[in-house]
């Protein structure tokens, strides 16, 4: 093994231990849930979880429709990953996709009713899933508590 001969950086504003365990332990959770919802409303439903989360995004509006631009944001994806997904949907009538007609350089996507039967299916599976993976093992207390951490989250309050 060679030798060092200068000293290594330190690393700037580590994070303490307890930090680190739950900066770990959030990503291996998102990773592992993410990953394994996927696979689940993939084989059962044919929708990945990207499309899932169109449809889900979809059916919390009161008209069940968005901006293509305002869908992409919150269903956190990039605008041409959104246009890929809803061209998939939209193949498969779960949604429509129409120009904006108040602005005509923008298009808005609109829930259809087998999109809204194949998302209430597909929800089955997306608790069962999200219930044995997270929230197995936790009390009610635990899942009020933790809830409450995340609203006190800056990315969840908006001062980050």
């Amino acid at each position: 093994m060679p030798k060092r001969t200068r000293p290594e950086p330190a690393e700037p504003d580590a994070f303490s231990e307890a930090e680190f365990r739950v900066w770990r332990g959030f990503l291996n959770t998102h990773r592992t849930v993410s990953d394994e919802l996927n696979r689940r409303l993939e084989r059962a439903h044919d929708l990945t979880l990207l499309h899932y989360g169109v449809l889900i995004t979809l059916v919390t509006e009161p008209d069940r429709r968005l901006r293509m631009t305002q869908l992409a944001e919150r269903v956190l994806t990039s605008p041409s990953g959104m246009t890929r997904a809803v061209a998939r949907l939209a193949e498969e009538g779960l949604v429509e996709r129409d120009q904006d007609p108040d602005d005509r350089r923008s298009f808005v996507v609109r829930l259809t009713p087998p999109g809204l039967v194949r998302l209430r299916e597909a929800q089955v599976t997306h608790h069962a899933c999200v219930r044995e993976l997270l929230f197995a093992g936790l009390t009610e207390d635990d899942l009020r508590r933790l809830g409450a951490i995340y609203d006190r989250s800056s990315v969840c309050t908006g001062t980050s």
